[in-house]
């Protein structure tokens, strides 16, 4: 298919893509909850995030190569069943769309361009997906290994130029009773991470699933543990008490380290290069919401992305106040709807599916 990608691309595309919801999170969502042993929280994700990676590739192992989540609900479920949840996961990837966009143009605003109309961002952002959308999905995937080597690079320099900054009080110590706190806080980073299962709707297009358990089981492992690192520096340059008051803490962290005689901050850079991972991330969300309601309602998934920008951008605008409205907003909303949709519903069509034979 010239449509397709490889497993290895797709990899690579969700790892750039859920950078960019987590560098939110981590460590100041974590610290909250679990202290100087926020650190840990992003160490202990290892665990239940490899076993839900490998739970899903045993539940998926019989679903045919052209099949992605929509197809494996309606075969599992029933065509009427698995519809209406096809269009039920369609809603919901289309507001996460939403809040992707006002979250990225809002970091971007706020950060190097303050006091400034966002809707002018609005557009050019969405100006960029449709490009990408009119494109076939191969492009949009040599466009994240494109943005992955960047992002990968600027995340590494500026760790590594903030450890010798690192305060051992402010990470240690860590003691036995703090350890359901630290186990806690791994529920928040795993919601987001549930994102990257409502993409699996594109999964259809994805060939050569070759050793598709140990490449998967690689690059989850390589994600928690390139969180570890960054929820640890940061986490040691500011502590727990400032990190919480901090929009984004790794920008904050750019502030403060800078290249002698080439480069005073860099925190302009790493928000450029983030606007790359919100690029990558609102492509995928917008091709699986319109993969999503293209399998509940019927028509050509080609013809729904127009439809789906402009509904995407006055949602963006309606999506809350404020910055801090949003985050609580998802806090109290999105984050147990992504655990719901994004793991108990795959996981209980998948256990149908295996008993009734037809995986």
């Amino acid at each position: 298919m010239d449509n397709a990608i490889s497993l290895r691309q797709y990899l690579v595309l969700l790892f750039v893509a859920l950078l960019s919801p987590l560098v939110k999170l981590i460590p100041g969502g974590l610290a909250a909850q679990a202290g100087t042993g926020a650190w840990l929280s992003t160490l202990l994700l290892l665990l239940p995030a490899l076993a839900v990676v490998w739970l899903a590739a045993y539940l998926s192992r019989g679903l045919p190569e052209k099949e992605g989540l929509g197809e494996l609900l309606c075969r599992c479920l029933g065509q009427r069943l698995g519809r209406v949840l096809c269009g039920v996961f369609g809603v919901w990837l289309l507001l996460l769309s939403c809040l992707t966009l006002r979250l990225g143009v809002e970091r971007l605003t706020s950060t190097i361009y303050p006091n400034t109309e966002m809707g002018l961002f609005f557009l050019a952002v969405l100006t960029i997906e449709w490009w990408l959308g009119k494109q076939k999905l191969p492009v949009l995937a040599r466009v994240g290994q494109i943005f992955f080597f960047a992002v990968v690079l600027t995340l590494a320099l500026v760790l590594v130029m903030g450890v010798s900054r690192i305060h051992i009080y402010n990470v240690w110590p860590v003691w036995f009773q703090d350890l359901p706190s630290v186990a806690g806080a791994t529920v928040p980073a795993l919601g987001v991470l549930g994102t990257g299962v409502g993409t699996l709707f594109c999964f259809g297009q994805v060939t050569d699933r070759r050793d598709g358990r140990r490449l998967a089981l690689g690059w989850t492992a390589a994600l928690c543990l390139t969180l570890a690192a960054l929820s640890f520096v940061v986490l040691g340059v500011f502590g727990p008490t400032v990190v919480q008051r901090l929009q984004i803490p790794f920008f904050s962290l750019a502030k403060e380290v800078s290249v002698e005689g080439a480069v005073e901050r860099l925190e302009p850079l790493v928000v450029t290069m983030w606007v790359f991972t919100d690029v990558v991330l609102l492509g995928l969300l917008l091709r699986s919401a319109g993969r999503a309601l293209t399998l509940a309602v019927g028509g050509r998934e080609q013809q729904s992305l127009t439809p789906l920008l402009l509904l995407v951008l006055p949602g963006a605008y309606l999506a809350a106040g404020s910055f801090f409205a949003l985050e609580r907003s998802y806090e109290m909303w999105f984050l147990w709807g992504d655990l719901a949709l994004f793991y108990g519903v795959p996981l209980a069509a998948g256990i149908i599916g295996k008993c009734r034979g037809v995986l």
